[in-house]
């Protein structure tokens, strides 16, 4: 099992266990013709839906194709709820970070980057996402 498959559930899992519907889209991404994120996931009485593109990396940059940022787009359009790009950055020891797709940087070659710093000035911790918190900032 590859070690993305890994990531996708065990965020499932956090998410199921705070009350969230939870569904992992198996062949997800640029691997088929149809839009698909990684997860679909929903809390009727919070009101929050997402459609989720998980992304981890061991460097200090994470660099997302564009194809799959398009993806993300699209689907969340047709199926009307939020898009999100749930980034790990597994080498830094850091938590899940959430970030809307408009806050990633878009390269040259059409292709989105954000780096740890401006992932910990931008997103939102897990608290945020799922309505239980408010934060300040992440970035001390």
């Amino acid at each position: 099992m590859s070690r993305g498959i890994q990531d996708e559930r065990s965020l499932a899992r956090l998410l199921w266990k705070r009350g969230f519907a939870v569904m992992r889209a198996p062949a997800s991404g640029a691997s088929t013709k149809m839009p698909r994120p990684d997860l679909v996931v929903g809390r009727r009485d919070r009101g929050l839906q997402f459609a989720i593109e998980v992304k981890t990396t061991h460097k200090n940059i994470l660099y997302i194709r564009g194809a799959s940022i398009a993806q993300l787009l699209e689907f969340s359009q047709i199926f009307g709820c939020q898009p999100i790009v749930a980034i790990k950055f597994k080498g830094q020891r850091q938590p899940w970070l959430f970030i809307r797709p408009y806050q990633l940087l878009a390269t040259p070659g059409l292709n989105y980057k954000i780096s740890l710093k401006d992932a910990l000035q931008k997103g939102m911790d897990f608290k945020t996402l799922i309505g239980e918190g408010e934060q300040t900032r992440l970035l001390v």
